[in-house]
């Protein structure tokens, strides 16, 4: 028998079900959760049921708490929720009428509360929060984290 191995690869229910001919799977499981593990590592994202942990900054939603190196930063609730949107989605931009929207969605006021938002959480975890590292201004756009 040469050195190659041989994958089933079969749907059940939706899911795609992969078994190895001699019927171990776990083989092939190891392999790919390798993959995912060397991916977030090389990226540096990580998403996990903790949080998002993106060079220093972990954002845990559970508890709504912020570490900057492994120190608590004390954030608003209001702080917490844009923060944790846009680091959800890192690499995307929103816009600032977006960002009210989402985030104060009933709340009476305009776009500038989110520029004051965004200028107290640059204070709290950017190193220089003149040249922001993790939120990003996209000038006649809106924000974005940047990974």
């Amino acid at each position: 028998m040469s050195g190659r191995k041989r994958y089933k690869v079969y749907p059940v229910f939706g899911f795609l079900f992969i078994e190895t001919e001699e019927g171990r799977s776990g083989e092939l499981v190891a392999r790919v959760k390798s993959h995912i593990s060397r991916f977030e590592r090389l990226t540096g994202v990580e998403k996990k049921s903790t949080g998002i942990t993106i060079r220093g900054l972990r954002i845990v939603k559970e508890s709504s708490r912020v570490f900057l190196n492994e120190k608590e930063v004390n954030l608003t609730g209001k702080e917490f929720d844009l923060l944790y949107m846009l680091a959800s989605n890192p690499n995307r931009v929103y816009t600032k009428e977006e960002i009210f929207s989402r985030i104060w969605e009933d709340s009476f006021g305009d776009i500038t509360t989110v520029t004051v938002n965004i200028r107290k959480i640059r204070e709290k975890i950017e190193y220089d929060p003149s040249n922001p590292q993790y939120i990003e201004t996209i000038w006649g756009v809106g924000y974005r984290f940047t990974v």
